[in-house]
């Protein structure tokens, strides 16, 4: 029960920062950079599937879907303050680039995609997590094997 306290915890964190962070990427993919700004959003992702990986799977999954609901849901709303803000900011110091539909939809579908990679983090450090377990039980197997082919009790038979 703790994981999931803390996976609601981790997903709350995550969704409210993530819902102020998404529209500032918007707008940094705009006006500034693209690359950079699905870079931040990456770096996002990974960061927050690093965290939920270090609860248990059930607990880890409904924290990063409650995170994702969180961030899109609320990331509309703080897109509704944030944006008239960043255009007043920006005329009043250069030029603000509006993008037309084509390209804002598919800015959501790469922010959409790359939140993705927060399951895909969890999955490959629950997979490495699974393998250097195995890796080490086998060890420990062939130890004891080693140490049983050279005991003297069952040579006396």
């Amino acid at each position: 029960m703790k994981d999931f306290q803390r996976a609601m915890k981790l997903s709350l964190c995550f969704g409210l920062a993530g819902a102020v962070i998404l529209p500032l990427i918007y707008e940094g993919y705009a006006n500034i950079s693209r690359t950079l700004s699905l870079l931040l959003l990456t770096a996002w992702a990974v960061f927050a599937g690093f965290k939920f990986s270090r609860l248990s799977r059930r607990a880890a999954l409904l924290g990063a879907v409650a995170d994702m609901c969180y961030s899109f849901g609320l990331g509309l709303v703080a897109y509704i303050g944030i944006h008239p803000l960043t255009v007043s900011l920006l005329e009043k110091n250069s030029k603000y680039f509006y993008l037309d539909f084509k390209d804002q939809a598919l800015f959501w579908l790469f922010a959409f995609l790359i939140m993705l990679l927060m399951f895909v983090t969890m999955f490959f450090i629950w997979v490495i997590c699974y393998a250097i377990r195995h890796i080490r039980d086998n060890n420990k197997r062939a130890g004891e094997y080693i140490l049983n082919a050279f005991s003297e009790g069952e040579d006396k038979q």
